[in-house]
């Protein structure tokens, strides 16, 4: 894998899929670990439609990390894949054969939550996965939301705003 920079951006660029990794920040910034959610609903490659539609219903979700037998990011599957794929036989089509392709976007715990607010609004997406730092490991470690982030802006506003 290689790691390619870009707009403070770094791109890892391996034969089999396209990442953006977005790291980098100040010190005393905000960071993604204090905003994530720790775990995420993850799924192997060959987990069967069926049960990942049974496993996003189950936890009222609308997405689920797709990963590889060393527990790394290889896609993300969306309620609009599940959608999708209506009319294929959801008992024989796997996880891998409807990812989002191309890329996958994560960040880790240290990343700057400005940078990963700006990327999310640029890419006009809702979720990050946050990955481990650790170089030889990028094993998903949880989910950066939204709607968590939304709830957390909203809640200092309240604590900001004089009686």
């Amino acid at each position: 894998m290689q790691t390619i920079k870009k707009e403070g951006i770094s791109f890892l660029e391996s034969p089999r899929l396209s990442c953006f990794y977005i790291g980098g920040g100040k010190v005393n910034e905000e960071r993604v670990g204090q905003f994530m959610r720790r775990g995420a609903i993850t799924c192997s490659e060959e987990t069967s439609l069926r049960f990942v539609a049974q496993i996003m219903m189950v936890n009222r979700i609308r997405y689920c990390v797709v990963t590889n037998k060393d527990h790394e990011v290889v896609g993300l599957i969306s309620a609009d894949n599940i959608i999708n794929a209506f009319g294929r036989d959801f008992d024989q089509t796997r996880a891998k054969d409807v990812l989002i392709p191309n890329t996958i976007v994560t960040v880790t715990t240290l990343t700057s939550l400005k940078e990963a607010v700006a990327f999310m609004a640029k890419k006009k997406i809702e979720h990050l996965i946050v990955v481990s730092e650790r170089a030889e490991s990028k094993a998903v470690i949880g989910m950066l939301c939204s709607a968590d982030i939304i709830a957390r802006m909203a809640r200092r506003q309240e604590q900001e705003v004089p009686p």
